[in-house]
């Protein structure tokens, strides 16, 4: 089975990407797949977006939602791309004439796409890898199989991902949403709801700036304004979360995170995840002096190891904790 590494969803009305990780994206609440905002790339001569993939691993993986809008009779106008640790990259990259999606390695075509995205709409992609000499390429789309490559995926030293790419040249306006990447083949169609803090618990270490320590981060999109403080090492706050969409969705993973920063560079750090049933699961992170977004997955209930379930998530507590140098 497939396994969750990462997912955006962009129902915070941000964007969650450092100025590192992108040029030209923004969030656009106009007709977005899931919820309220997607993410738009736009800008001249292209636009991007990147998220690092945990582990380098050998096998990635995505699903995504996507809107070829002004991108749709343009060349080159949609990349979706896994660059490897040499640089190299294995990409399906759009055709303008046959309006497909059509696999590359290293920029050469390895294989054209059967599927015809005819519809200028939002359509949905899945993108399979394993990287070998002996390796493969498989993309559906809409669920329907359009590359199934097999062949050399290897092009240089390198056996790992390192980031997943979205991006398009030739100054053109395309739209993404329910972004997930992992592991180990086809993920599925894949939505990305968004949970919000709900209350404060027993364990409210920081200090809000007002109010509850909940209140000053459940915002859309999140405020600077108001926030939570602290200048002690291991403090920590649990917070309620809202409930889970148990009728629509069915669980598959979840993804904690926050928005922080150090004042002064002097090192510290934030744990970011969840206490699911008294068990907490997080990573840590190096802090910044500016506000930059940090983040947990969990594929499976760390509390049992196995599979979420809706009362696993309608229980869950967002906890996040001070290291300090």
């Amino acid at each position: 089975m497939a396994t969750v590494l990462g997912a955006r969803g962009w129902e915070c009305g941000e964007t969650m990407l450092n100025t590192v990780d992108h040029q030209g994206a923004s969030v656009s609440a106009v007709a977005p797949k899931t919820g309220g905002y997607c993410l738009r790339l736009f800008a001249f001569p292209s636009a991007h977006a990147r998220w690092a993939i945990d582990g380098t691993p050998a096998n990635p993986s995505v699903s995504v939602w996507v809107d070829a809008s002004d991108s749709y009779d343009v060349e080159n106008g949609i990349r979706i791309q896994f660059l490897l640790g040499t640089g190299e990259y294995i990409e399906i990259l759009w055709n303008e004439v046959t309006h497909t999606l059509d696999a590359y390695v290293d920029g050469g075509l390895v294989e054209a796409g059967t599927i015809e995205i005819s519809v200028n709409d939002w359509f949905h992609v899945q993108f399979s890898l394993v990287i070998d000499d002996a390796g493969s390429i498989q993309v559906k789309i809409d669920g329907h199989l359009s590359i199934d490559y097999s062949g050399d995926t290897q092009p240089g030293a390198a056996t790992g991902a390192t980031y997943v790419y979205v991006n398009g040249l030739n100054q053109i306006e395309f739209f993404i949403d329910d972004l997930v990447w992992g592991t180990a083949g086809y993920l599925g169609d894949l939505r990305c709801l968004d949970i919000r803090p709900t209350a404060d618990t027993g364990q409210d270490d920081w200090t809000p700036s007002a109010g509850d320590n909940y209140s000053t981060i459940d915002e859309t999109p999140p405020s600077d304004a108001d926030y939570n403080e602290t200048n002690t090492d291991a403090q920590a706050d649990e917070l309620d979360m809202g409930d889970f969409d148990g009728v629509t969705y069915d669980p598959r993973a979840t993804v904690a995170w926050v928005r922080a920063k150090m004042l002064a560079a002097t090192g510290d750090s934030i744990k970011v995840g969840v206490d699911s049933a008294a068990t907490d699961s997080v990573t840590e992170h190096a802090l910044s002096t500016d506000e930059e977004y940090y983040f947990h997955t969990n594929d499976d209930n760390p509390a049992d190891s196995g599979a979420w379930e809706d009362a696993d998530i309608d229980a869950l507590k967002l906890r996040y904790e001070s290291v300090i140098a």
